[in-house]
């Protein structure tokens, strides 16, 4: 009867120490090493081995899940990365367009009409005693050249930087944008006005000009409203027009594959102000553009946070921009992840317990 007792707890021993040795073997092979796998492909990572994650490392589907989940943020990164080197490219070479542009004007037009002006005024004096009439005509003629060199030089200065937004403020400016537009615009003023910082009238100017060009061009409109509401902690801009509209992409960034950035410098300039941007578009109601720029400057974390979406870390002072969602701000490291966590916070949130900062 005591052998049998022993017999049984001997099997009993042995059957648990079976279970102990396929479980650790289980944990080893479906757990240990592929988040060992996985370990070694982040380091791959942070010295810039991107393909590296796309290997799968094998495992249970937490592991597998988290992988696939790196990848995507990996491909979401290159991405940034690729349309970012698109969009500086595009701007040095729009920087140079505009410097060809503006040192043929002044060549073709401005240099030789002050040509034409010096001629006119030299002849104008040997003709003073032999033939007074001609040398008057003459110096009327080439007064006129000049009158209209001087309003070539305005035109030239505004499209450069329009001297009616520092002299009398973002409204007037604007109105002298949409008389000169050839599209029948509406503009509407909601609140009291009030002068903004220079760089935030000139954030919004030039988004009001980018959107009644691309309105003018692009979608075959014949009728803007531009709508400037003046609110308490910052002011809101929209611009709707009748057009055809077109089919948003997920993502504004994804428009530098096609060419075109003004939509993208748009969003730049309304992220670097911490604002928010809108954009909807409809082929049959045509676009809406809503944009709303904060009084207030944006804010900067004062310690080190991470990234909700790629989860890179940011210094202290060195944020790109940041978001306020349920009472809580979360500063990120460029454009393209500050429009993914706009477009699905929750997701964001959840998955990487970012570092952020509590507003109470």
């Amino acid at each position: 009867m005591m052998n049998m007792h022993i017999f049984e707890f001997i099997t009993i021993c042995c059957s648990f120490a079976v279970i102990l040795l396929v479980s650790h073997i289980w944990l080893i092979v479906r757990v240990v090493n592929p988040i060992r796998k996985l370990a070694q492909q982040a380091e791959q990572l942070s010295s810039g081995n991107f393909d590296a994650i796309e290997e799968p490392c094998g495992g249970i589907p937490e592991i597998q899940s988290l992988r696939r989940s790196m990848a995507s943020m990996v491909k979401h990164v290159r991405r940034a990365q690729q349309q970012s080197v698109k969009y500086a490219d595009n701007l040095t070479e729009g920087q140079e367009a505009e410097r060809l542009r503006i040192a043929r004007e002044l060549h073709d037009d401005t240099i030789q009409s002050l040509i034409a002006v010096s001629q006119g005024i030299d002849m104008a004096r040997s003709w003073v005693a032999s033939m007074p009439e001609q040398a008057v005509q003459m110096l009327n003629t080439a007064r006129e050249q000049a009158v209209d060199t001087v309003a070539n030089l305005r035109g030239l200065i505004e499209d450069l930087r329009p001297p009616a937004l520092e002299e009398l403020g973002l409204i007037a400016a604007l109105e002298m944008q949409t008389e000169k537009c050839t599209l029948q615009v509406d503009m509407k003023i909601k609140g009291q006005p009030r002068r903004l910082d220079e760089l935030q009238e000139l954030t919004l100017f030039r988004c009001a000009q980018e959107a009644l060009n691309n309105a003018r061009k692009h979608s075959q409109a014949k009728h803007v409203v531009l709508s400037l509401s003046y609110q308490g902690d910052g002011v809101e801009m929209i611009i709707e027009d009748n057009g055809k509209g077109f089919n948003l992409p997920s993502y504004l960034t994804d428009l530098a594959d096609s060419g075109h950035y003004g939509l993208m410098g748009i969003q730049e300039r309304v992220n670097q102000l911490d604002g928010k941007l809108e954009i909807k578009s409809d082929r049959s109601k045509g676009t809406r553009l809503s944009l709303y720029i904060p009084s207030e400057p944006s804010p900067q974390p004062e310690n080190t946070v991470s990234d909700p979406v790629c989860s890179a870390r940011i210094q202290p002072q060195q944020a790109y921009a940041s978001t306020l969602h349920d009472g809580t701000r979360y500063y990120f490291c460029c454009p393209i992840c500050q429009g993914a966590f706009q477009k699905e916070p929750e997701r964001y949130i959840h998955q990487h317990g970012a570092t952020c900062v509590h507003i109470s």
